[in-house]
């Protein structure tokens, strides 16, 4: 019996290694136009993921990369997803200008939370027993550029001690640190760098504890981030 023939070849993205089936496919959701000369002949026979495919990639990195790559506008077009709550709050933040010289600015950022249907998930062994889906969807501070990120709802409202969550719940859940609650005298974000200043008497999380590492509440959130660029 002939062995089925495999494409051996591989797609790096974000570093990330995909097999070139994926991989190329990925690319199509980012791209207009062909990144590599070696796909310019098949460019448009490749056929794009859609939502519920790439909810079905088993590895998780790889699903991460295939969402960013999907993008927002595309997201909501293919599965209508569900506002749950919307909150705008104001931050100042300060920076160096071209003279050299300290300037503050305020402006007002949104958070957004949505919710996804199970009904999208496809039908894939990892989603048979599927429950709706949540993500924050927010704007980087330096560029506009817009995000969203998924989160997992009953770690948000566990963190929060609730039974609903809120959109700055669920940013503020996406910081992860070692230090234990009330040990956080500040905190300065820029980017995807967090830095924490800590108090005198803080305390780490013991790393024999069931969880070495817990998500920030949405009271540390609002009340101590401090600057943000």
């Amino acid at each position: 019996m002939k062995k089925k023939e495999t494409n051996s070849k591989k797609v790096i993205i974000e570093n990330t290694e995909f097999t070139y089936d994926i991989g190329v496919r990925i690319l199509k959701l980012k791209y207009q136009e062909s990144p590599v000369e070696s796909l310019k002949d098949i460019w448009h026979q490749i056929k794009p993921y859609s939502f519920k495919e790439i909810a079905a990639i088993e590895n998780i990195e790889e699903r991460r990369i295939a969402f960013g790559a999907l993008g927002i506008e595309r997201l909501a077009k293919e599965i209508n997803p569900e506002l749950v709550h919307e909150e705008t709050i104001s931050k100042t933040t300060s920076y160096i200008d071209k003279n050299s010289q300290l300037v503050s600015h305020q402006y007002d950022d949104t958070y957004q939370l949505f919710r996804v249907n199970a009904k999208h998930f496809g039908e894939s062994p990892r989603n048979r027993t599927a429950t709706d889906a949540y993500y924050v969807k927010c704007k980087d501070t330096s560029t506009d550029r817009e995000y969203f990120i998924w989160i997992d709802v009953n770690s948000v409202m566990e963190t929060n001690k609730l039974k609903t969550i809120t959109a700055l719940q669920a940013i503020a859940w996406t910081i992860i640190t070692n230090i234990k609650e009330g040990g956080i005298e500040n905190i300065i974000r820029q980017g995807d760098c967090i830095m924490f200043k800590t108090k005198p008497d803080f305390i780490y999380i013991d790393p024999q504890e069931k969880r070495s590492t817990r998500h920030l509440t949405e009271k540390e959130y609002r009340e101590l981030l401090i600057l943000e660029s």
